[in-house]
């Protein structure tokens, strides 16, 4: 059997090659994958700020979750000011270095954020003043000597930095070698004094960097341990250098993950739609070996054998491809801003491994169950008619029942949210229109069946028409493979589409219903403090300014086995929450919290299965941990954030540990422009702020670059995955077709009217699959709409400017390769 596997292979060069390359490309997008995955594991930046302490103690970065991959903390964790004294008690004749972080703007035409820490912290790292000296004055300042260049800052120059207000002057009396290209803000340093004078914050630090004397470090373990802190080696420092990564790490690793279990998925489907449509097409050849005495069971073996070859060769490429491609893409995230510009690829064994066990299992599954539709155990001499019955009715039954079992469990995972809510709803409708998507498989045959009867009376007009309309009806199973792998491309790009589109549809419909302030004024990471709070309030015209803080926590519901949910909270003040915005809560009234209370948004109570009076853990911004009652639930969680504290929980947890924003309402008589203008008039010398007219209030520590932006970057790459297969399953279907293209020469048939029947059948699949891809993501996105507006929406909203474009390039991807294959038949004159 090896042998004929090897002749077979060699004789059908053209169906090898298109199998070769779906496998292939598979094998290329799961490597990719896979690195994206060990990178977001094990990728470290580290920009030698911590290099040289011996003994570094910081405070954890992270959330244990057991059995799980740890929650990074949202911000930058810190450690009580207490625990310097102690250490020092305890080592008594070492070094200690403390290092605190003080957000701040640097002032000019381009306000620059920038991280303040004290000059004695330049102990700790590798960073050296190349030019001038350390701060040893109030008002003096070092900058990196990049930032300087950029910058046009010399030594003696005079720059203004704001701490949360208006600027200050400060001098430039040194140049640093740091290298700041791998982090969100340039680091520059003042005087302790400074930083102290300056900082909402001063009871905390960032880092204690001890150099033991002749003591050792006898007892600082367990003092470390006691108060829950971590001595951080050397070739960890980079997580407590550049905090932001461990979000964008986690960001990567959930994205990866989760297409990398969505490839597999299509990989599967592709490959066997694509092997069915090739032992479809053998069906008379694998008959008459078994008419010459080959069993079954050998006939079952030379097709695995014929594959598993092809394939493993496709798996080991594509392990080498796969990492490459994976690297291009950490740099596409780098360049974007969703991942740190210092993050470099991570390549080890899982994205050489998977390639290749994936590869072979998928293709050697698809041809076994390929197989078993046509290699019955009944008489051979029914394969010999070939065609589209060869499969038998009681394979077509078969089919026919596993396709509508599929659609019928798509269909209820989309009404999920109409029978029971939570956020399980939400997930079993989300993933419902990939469920519907892949009963298309089985249930091709009919569905080309059905589209040709629709269309028959106003495409037959002409014999070209006609004669391919019966050719996609009498090849419909042939056809269908071809469609399946389309219309999957269809509905994973409309479920992106309808989902995204749907979720910003329902969040400005609650924006603009819960809107109540009329202007607010955002800040940077430096915040805004309570002066500049009261500079504004005296402005004519303003009625009303409340101060609020916007951030992230990481919130566990009351349950013990419950799963930790990253959310966007909002911190806000008694009557100031009310004038913001209306977050409609349960029951009615105004939403007014206690201090040890905390209120959730629908969804966000669903996620944490809690309910008003339940006990929930939340770990703040800088990684403090408190447990809050749930006071209210609101329905409007989608447009002003899932999360409401008390004002003092959140804004002592952000890195400047101060407010975030300032919402105000004018008086009557003013209008919006006029009080922008005089409200920036009052900021003139406060760099950093904006003005905006949205009422919603964002995290100003959260990542530059848009998560979702890179999984956008991902669906593009599989849905390319699933146009190479579409291809191939084009190829391999004209590849068999010499037969009938011989029987259209002999009867008369001229190559211009050949080419134009190949035209009007990929003209076909392309509707075909465009309407059905459409129809299958429909329910799905209905039923996630239907959860996240709670109950109030069921109609999905349509990006009108991505519809239009996945409509334009399926149908171009169809067509094209359609053209190419109508070529040959113009070209391909057999003789009869």
């Amino acid at each position: 059997m090896k042998d004929i596997a090897r002749l077979t292979r060699r004789g059908r060069r053209g169906q090898v090659a298109a199998v070769f390359t779906t496998v292939l490309f598979s094998a290329i997008l799961l490597g990719a994958l896979g690195l994206l995955f060990e990178t977001g594991l094990r990728g470290q930046v580290s920009t030698g700020e911590y290099a040289k302490a011996p003994v570094l103690i910081g405070a954890p970065q992270s959330v244990p979750v057991k059995e799980d991959v740890d929650i990074a903390v949202p911000g930058r964790a810190l450690l009580p000011e207490s625990l310097v004294d102690e250490v020092t008690r305890t080592v008594p004749d070492a070094r200690v270095v403390v290092d605190q972080v003080l957000p701040a703007v640097l002032a000019g035409r381009d306000p620059l954020p920038v991280t303040a820490h004290p000059g004695e912290a330049l102990a700790l790292g590798d960073r050296t003043v190349v030019a001038g000296t350390t701060p040893q004055s109030a008002g003096e300042v070092v900058l990196p000597r990049g930032l300087a260049a950029d910058r046009s800052v010399d030594l003696g120059d005079a720059v203004d930095i704001a701490f949360g207000g208006e600027a200050r002057r400060f001098t430039v009396v040194g140049l640093t070698s740091a290298d700041d290209t791998g982090v969100d803000a340039a680091d520059i340093y003042l005087t302790g004094a400074d930083i102290g004078r300056n900082s909402a914050r001063d009871d905390q630090v960032a880092a204690i960097g001890v150099w033991p004397g002749s003591e050792g470090t006898r007892g600082l373990r367990e003092l470390v341990d006691r108060h829950g802190a971590v001595v951080w080696d050397e070739g960890r420092r980079g997580e407590l250098e550049v905090v932001r990564q461990g979000q964008a790490k986690a960001t990567l690793t959930s994205a990866a993950g989760a297409f990398g279990g969505l490839t597999v998925i299509v990989t599967l489907f592709t490959v066997m739609a694509l092997t069915s449509l090739q032992v479809r097409e053998r069906s008379r050849e694998l008959a008459m070996l078994r008419v010459i005495g080959a069993t079954s069971r050998q006939v079952r073996q030379l097709l695995v054998g014929e594959i598993r070859r092809v394939a493993l060769v496709a798996g080991i490429i594509g392990s080498v491809g796969g990492p490459l491609l994976g690297a291009c893409m950490v740099g596409v995230g780098r360049w974007s801003g969703t991942l740190p510009a210092g993050l470099d690829p991570v390549v080890g064994l899982l994205p050489v491994v998977i390639p290749v066990v994936v590869a072979v299992l998928a293709a050697e599954a698809s041809v076994r169950i390929a197989a078993r539709r046509v290699v019955g155990r009944g008489s051979p001499l029914s394969g010999l008619r070939g065609g589209d019955e060869a499969s038998g009715p009681s394979s077509s039954r078969t089919r026919l029942a596993a396709g509508l079992a599929v659609l019928a469990l798509g269909i209820a995972m989309a009404a999920a949210p109409w029978a029971f809510s939570g956020d399980g709803a939400t997930g079993l409708s989300g993933l419902s229109s990939l469920v519907i998507a892949l009963s298309i498989g089985p249930l091709s045959p009919w569905v080309v069946r059905s589209a040709a009867r629709i269309v028959q009376g106003p495409a037959t007009r002409g014999a070209t028409q006609y004669l391919a309309l019966s050719n996609v009806r009498l090849r419909a199973a042939r056809v269908g493979g071809v469609l399946a792998p389309a219309v999957l491309g269809v509905t994973l790009s409309c479920t992106q589409l309808f989902a995204n589109a749907s979720a910003g549809a329902v969040a400005s419909d609650q924006v603009d219903a819960g809107r109540r302030a009329d202007l607010v004024v955002m800040a940077g990471p430096s915040g805004i403090d309570r002066s500049t709070a009261e500079k504004v309030a005296e402005t004519p015209g303003i009625r009303s300014v409340d101060q609020v803080a916007a951030g992230t926590v990481v919130v566990r519901g009351p349950a013990d086995d419950s799963a930790w949910q990253v959310l966007p909270v909002l911190g806000a003040d008694g009557d100031g929450l009310a004038r913001y915005a209306d977050l409609d809560p349960r029951g009615g009234g105004p939403l007014v919290l206690a201090p040890d209370e905390i209120a959730l948004g629908v969804q966000g109570a669903d996620m944490l299965y809690a309910e008003i009076g339940d006990q929930v853990t939340v770990v703040l911004g800088d990684g403090r941990t408190i447990d809050r009652r749930v006071a209210t639930i609101y329905r409007r969680g989608l447009g002003f954030g899932e999360v409401v504290l008390p004002l003092a929980d959140v804004r002592s947890a952000t890195a400047s540990g101060q407010a975030t924003a300032m919402v105000m309402t004018l008086s009557r008589d003013t209008t919006e422009q006029q009080g922008a203008s005089r409200v920036a008039e009052r900021l003139r010398d406060h760099p950093g702020v904006e003005i905006v007219r949205s009422p919603v209030v964002s995290d100003p520590e959260a990542s530059v670059g848009d998560p979702a932006s890179f999984q956008v970057v991902l669906l593009v790459i599989l849905w390319g995955y699933i146009a190479i297969a579409v291809v191939s399953s084009l190829v391999v279907g004209n590849l068999a077709r010499r037969a009938e293209l011989t029987l259209l020469h002999a009867v008369g048939a001229t190559p211009a009217q050949r080419q134009r029947v190949g035209r009007w059948e990929a003209a076909f699949v392309a509707v075909t699959a465009c309407v059905v891809g459409i129809a299958a993501a429909v329910p799905g996105a209905s039923g996630l709409v239907y959860a996240l507006s709670n109950g109030d929406r069921a109609i999905p909203a349509i990006a009108l400017g991505g519809l239009p474009l996945v409509v334009v390039l399926t149908s171009a991807l169809v067509l094209g390769a359609g053209e190419l294959s109508a070529r040959s038949f113009r070209t391909r004159s057999q003789r009869p």
